[in-house]
């Protein structure tokens, strides 16, 4: 009987072990997909800012101008 058990425990860990290592392998592979779509997104966003801005016809230089400007006439 304990023989049986014995055997059972060591079948039961056999099959325990890798399905943990696997877990762990897809709590890594999630946090590296759910980072790479952050940053994809990050980028799309800067993408569509600076399409914004050509729409407008304004720049980096021009929006920090204006922000120079507004600030002195803060003070």
């Amino acid at each position: 009987m304990t023989r049986i058990a014995a055997t059972l425990g060591i079948l039961l860990l056999l099959v325990i072990a890798p399905a943990a290592a696997q877990k762990d392998d897809a709590k890594e592979s999630f946090k590296k997909t759910e980072k790479g779509a952050g940053e994809l997104l990050r980028g799309m966003g800067q993408e569509l800012q600076k399409f914004g801005g050509w729409l407008t016809g304004e720049t980096k230089k021009d929006a920090k101008a204006q922000a120079k400007k507004a600030d002195e006439r803060a003070k």
